[in-house]
This record gives C-alpha cells, sequence and structure tokens, in this order.
C-alpha cells in the first residue's frame, strides 16, 4: 500500500493508478445501492442499469491493471505473489469464469469480482486512514490514539448502514412511499437502528421482521456482526487472508480492542476470534433450526431464521425477527440449549474464550497412562499437566457464574404472586401456558424464565417473558437494571461496566474495610493502575446513566421514572431489554437513546479518550496533603 503524498511530490503513473482503483472502488459500491437498493422502475434506465454496470466493470478492470503493473515491476515476483496469492486466485478465477461462461452469465461473476475488490478497497483506504490520522511511529512524539481509531470506525459503519437502511428496498411495503414528515421520522429511524444493531444493543422502533425486507435484514445482521465482533479485528482479518501484513499501528491498535498484550499473538488472537466466532455460531444455528415452527415459512426462511438469532445471540445484540422477542417460543428447548449458550460464550470476552480453549485442548492432548504395562516396565509419563486459567479467567468465570445463579434465585422469588403487592399483580390472569407473565408462570416455566432472564438482562436483550412495568415488580425491575449496569466481561460482545470492573471494585471496599493497604485475591495483588480505572469506570457509566435519565425526564412523557431509568440503562449497558417505552420517544429522545448506545458500546471512558487533546504527564509533584472523607 503506497503511502500518503507528501505536498509537491510527484505522483507516479502507479501510485496514480492505484488511486483510480480505489475511487472507482467507492464509486462501484455506490453503483451497487442503486442497483440494489431501489425498485425496478424507481430510476431512469441509464441509472438504473447503464451506470452501476459501467462503474463496476470499470473498478474490476482498474483493479486488474493495477495488479499487473505491481506485478510487473515487483522486485521478487514469487516474493509479491506469495504475498498477494488471494488476488490472483480470484483474478484468475474470475477471467476463466468469464471466458468459458461457468456462471449464469458473465453479471454473476463481475458481482463476486466486485464483491472482492470493495472489500480489498476499503482494506486499503481504512489502513491509510489510520497511518494518516498520526504521525510515523517512528517519530519519537507520535502519539497513537486508538481509541479515535474505534470511534471513527463505528461511526462509519453507523453512517453506511444507516444510508443503506434508508434506500427503498431495505424497508417494506408500507414505509416505502413515505413523504414529508413520515420520510424524516423513517430516516431518523433507520439512523437508530443503524446504532442499535451496530452498537449490539436491540433497542427497536421497526419491527425488525416486519418492517424491514429481506435486504435490510441482511444489512443490520452485517452491521450486528461487525458490531460485535469489531470492525477492525474483520478488517485486519481479511487484509491478513489478502496477503497485506499487519503494520505496527495496526497491531498495537487490535492489541487494545482484545486487551490482548502480547505483540507477537495480536494476529494469531485475530484469526482464533473469527473461527470461534463462526464455530460458535454455525452450531447455534443448527440448534435453533428444529425450533421454528411450520408457520415460519419455508427451509430458506428457516434456516435464515436460525442464523440471524445465533448470529444475534453470539454477538449479544438481541434483534429478533419477531416483536415480541422469545416469548412465543419460550417452550422451546432451544431457547436454552441454543441461544442461552451463545449469549454466555459472547458475553465472556475472548481471553476467557482462548484460556478455555487451550485447557481444553491440553486436556485432550494428555495421554493416560499405561495402565496395563508388564510388572518392572515404568509407565508412560503423561504430558504436563493442562495450563492454569489466568486471574482474569478466573475472576470473570466467578462472577459471571454468580450473576447467573443468584439473580435468577431472586427473579424466581421477587415474581412468585404471594409475593407481590396486590398493587402489583396483573390484574387479569391467564392461562400458564400462554401467559408471557413470570407470576402468571408455573413453578418449571418460572424457573426457566428467571434463569434466562438473569442471563440476558447483563447484555443480549432477549426476553422470554414480559418486561414491562404492568408484567413485573418493581423490585425485579430494579435488579435487572443493576445486572444491565454490570454488563458482561472486557474484550466481548458485551456492554455495561464489565464484570472485572465491579469485581475490583467491590475488592477494593473489602480490603478497605480489613484495613489491607492492597486489594488481593485468589493469592494475587491487582495493580493499583487497574484499582483506579475499575472505580473511573464504574462511576463514568453511573454519570452516562444518570445524564441520560435527566435528559429523557425533560424531553419524554413517561408514566413513571421506572421506564425512563429502565430504558437508560439499558441503552447504556447496550442490552435492548424495553418496557415499550422506546417505539413511543420523541425526536430527541431517540438521538439521547442513539448517543447513549453509542458511549455505551465503545465506554464512556474510551469515548472521552478519543475526545480529549494528547496526554502529557507533569514534571513535577505537589506536596501531600490529606483531606476527610468520612
Amino acid at each position: 500500500m503506497p503511502d500518503p503524498l507528501l505536498p509537491g511530490q510527484r505522483v507516479s503513473p502507479k501510485r496514480a493508478l492505484s488511486l483510480a482503483a480505489r475511487v472507482t472502488a467507492f464509486a462501484a459500491l455506490f453503483s451497487l445501492a442503486l442497483e440494489y437498493g431501489f425498485h425496478d422502475g424507481q430510476l431512469p434506465h441509464m441509472v438504473e442499469f447503464a451506470l452501476p454496470l459501467t462503474l463496476q466493470a470499470l473498478a474490476v478492470l482498474l483493479f486488474v491493471a493495477h495488479y499487473a503493473v505491481s506485478l510487473v515491476t515487483a522486485g521478487r515476483v514469487g516474493a509479491f505473489l506469495k504475498q498477494t496469492w488471494l488476488d490472483a486466485v480470484v483474478i484468475v478465477a474470475g477471467v476463466a469464469l468469464l471466458l468459458t461462461g461457468f456462471a449464469e452469465g458473465h453479471v454473476s461473476v463481475l458481482k463476486a469480482m466486485v464483491a472482492y475488490v470493495l472489500a480489498v478497497g476499503v482494506l486499503d483506504v481504512s489502513r491509510l486512514g489510520v497511518d494518516a490520522a498520526g504521525r510515523r511511529l517512528s517519530d519519537p512524539r507520535a502519539r497513537l490514539r486508538p481509541a479515535r481509531v474505534m470511534v471513527t470506525s463505528f461511526v462509519a459503519a453507523i453512517l453506511i448502514g444507516g444510508c443503506l437502511l434508508n434506500l427503498p428496498r431495505a424497508m417494506s411495503v408500507e414505509h416505502r412511499h413515505e413523504e414529508g414528515h413520515y420520510l424524516a421520522k423513517r430516516v431518523v429511524n433507520c439512523f437508530f437502528t443503524a446504532t442499535s444493531a451496530t452498537c449490539v444493543t436491540g433497542l427497536v422502533v421497526y419491527d425488525t421482521g416486519r418492517d424491514f425486507s429481506r435486504f435490510g435484514q441482511i444489512v443490520i445482521l452485517v452491521l450486528i456482526q461487525l458490531g460485535g465482533l469489531g470492525i477492525m479485528v474483520f478488517g485486519s482479518l481479511f487484509g491478513m487472508m489478502a496477503g497485506r501484513r499487519l503494520s505496527l499501528r495496526d497491531t498495537l491498535i487490535l492489541q487494545d480492542v482484545m486487551s490482548h498484550q502480547v505483540l507477537g499473538q495480536v494476529s494469531r488472537m485475530v484469526w482464533f476470534v473469527v473461527v470461534l466466532t463462526f464455530v460458535c455460531e454455525a452450531v447455534g444455528a443448527v440448534l435453533l433450526y428444529p425450533m421454528w415452527p411450520a408457520s415460519v415459512g419455508p427451509l430458506s426462511e428457516r434456516i435464515f431464521y436460525s442464523v440471524f438469532h445465533a448470529i444475534s445471540a453470539f454477538c449479544n445484540a438481541g434483534f429478533g425477527l419477531d416483536g415480541q422477542s422469545l416469548i412465543p417460543y419460550r417452550g422451546a428447548w432451544g431457547v436454552y440449549a441454543g441461544i442461552m449458550p451463545l449469549i454466555v460464550l459472547g458475553g465472556l470476552g475472548f481471553p476467557v474464550l482462548h484460556d478455555l480453549t487451550a485447557w481444553a485442548a491440553a486436556r485432550l492432548r494428555r495421554p493416560r497412562p499405561d495402565a496395563e504395562a508388564p510388572v518392572g516396565i515404568p509407565r508412560a509419563r503423561p504430558r504436563r499437566s493442562a495450563p492454569r486459567f489466568s486471574l482474569h479467567t478466573r475472576i470473570a468465570l466467578v462472577s459471571s457464574a454468580f450473576l447467573i445463579v443468584v439473580p435468577a434465585l431472586c427473579l424466581f422469588l421477587l415474581e412468585t404472586r404471594d409475593w407481590r403487592r396486590p398493587s402489583q399483580k396483573p390484574a387479569a390472569p391467564v392461562a400458564c401456558e400462554t401467559t408471557a407473565v413470570m407470576a402468571d408462570m408455573g413453578v418449571a416455566d418460572r424457573a426457566l424464565a428467571a434463569v434466562f432472564q438473569s442471563v440476558t438482562a447483563r447484555t443480549a436483550g432477549f426476553n422470554s417473558a414480559a418486561v414491562d412495568v404492568n408484567s413485573m415488580s418493581t423490585a425485579s425491575h430494579f435488579l435487572l437494571c443493576l445486572l444491565m449496569f454490570v454488563g458482561g466481561s472486557p474484550a466481548s460482545a458485551a456492554g455495561g461496566v464489565k464484570t472485572l470492573a465491579a469485581a475490583v471494585l467491590l475488592l477494593a471496599v473489602y480490603s478497605t474495610l480489613r484495613g489491607r493497604q492492597h486489594v488481593e485475591i485468589l493469592g494475587r495483588r491487582l495493580p493499583e493502575q487497574a484499582v483506579r480505572r475499575a472505580g473511573v469506570v464504574v462511576v463514568m457509566m453511573g454519570l452516562l446513566v444518570a445524564t441520560v435519565v435527566l435528559a429523557l425526564c425533560v424531553t419524554e412523557r413517561a408514566e413513571s421514572t421506572q421506564e425512563i431509568l429502565f430504558e437508560s440503562v439499558s441503552a447504556c449497558g447496550t442490552v435492548g431489554l424495553s418496557t415499550g417505552l422506546t417505539p413511543r420517544l420523541t425526536y430527541g429522545g431517540r438521538i439521547i437513546i442513539m448517543l447513549a448506545m453509542f458511549a455505551g458500546r465503545l465506554g464512556p471512558l474510551t469515548l472521552l479518550m478519543a475526545l480529549a487533546g494528547r496526554s502529557t504527564s507533569a514534571p513535577y509533584e505537589y506536596p501531600e496533603e490529606s483531606v476527610i472523607i468520612s
């Protein structure tokens, strides 16, 4: 990839060809939006057919030309082909298919090559932007800001996704021909949906299965996958597949994104994250397939339902294709054997999953001693024991298990009909087989619903029971708010303050009460920086929730502050549970929730670090003086 041009630097023909290839790649992206985003007859024939085909063919030709020139001018042809093997395979296969007419016409082959060219163009431009955003690492004064790269990538994904969802073909028939006030409302709602999908929250103002077409649902699914794993992770994976080596700047950014502190293992960690994600989602989709009834549709429709909900569950997004979330399927075993494990795995974090995978692999490779060896001959010594879990993994596993079991027991007891106050009891109980109210369910159904809500409330946003203010007690609502505030584990798709931050802060309180100087757990002493960071994260998230609640109290006319508090914590924690207030929000309220979801996904601390100026250390220290705390 060529470096950015300096002022007054001469443009070589090869560089000019590279820049032209990038520009036409993004023009091809615009042509695809024209071709697939509008219905037949909505645009002039020249704009609808001739222009997209011309731009796409030009993008492919310039890409092939640039590759040919680079191959000819390469000093070591073998090394160049080894580095760009994927480009060569795509070009050769595409030319061969075009000459033989293997596919259904030449257009389908052209579309496949255009998709690859677009991916390469987006990758190169994004990496060029990363390098141009700051000075070279060789400059000792240069400061790398991964937080700004993360913020920029999420903003770009939201803007592109919102524009795609606003295309006529992305909407259902009821919303395609809206004009005036309704068109402005649709624009806001589509960007709200794009923000919720990219930030893997799940709060919706449109019914995903009813108000969006299949094209719109696929756009939402792609945004969920990008937002759940991280845009930089996907870009780096594709770059490594296409032969683009990770620069030191890219490696440092990925290290910050994935909380993986070993530079030499970042590439391996990227492969592990993506492969594990796709494997878990594929297994989840297979488990979910039998859950859908025949009324959902034909085979293709049930497969899409399975894939959509598996990705949404593992990425902790909470998007569903049914307006009632999982309430109609709460009796199906797939909810508890498919979706619930995906939520747990997606919320543990990839460092924890990496440790678990390494431990399981070591246990499987460990041979058993030869029990039938002859007397006098020493038995075969087994290999060394499986690797021990890191302190991070042990705290994450213990805290996650505690936050599943204890809240589930509390929800089960709080939603027992005899324990609820008369004003909190549903007015008209219905049969246990059809009710969505936990207090009206039988013991077994209420226990399953309590466990599922305990799992999903920390991050996912699915619900198998009604959570509106008339169906759930105030105490249960407050308990769910606490779970949403804590969230999942670090380096995962979950939001909230994270389990490690909450655990470290509680350990700091315990150490202070015992008069200990340091925070200790499991035979280890935590560094002071980790304790301070945990306190800052919790305080910043509390301030974010308080600000959102205050702003919504000004803009909205909700039935109670309880609704506003619940919706605010759900948005800031990127959970997606709703009491029904989100679809009734005003324009101002929807913008506030969009900003809350964005800040919650990135984290208030990361967002402030991205907006802040260059950090400097003071060359002096003030004298110490104590103050009265309590």
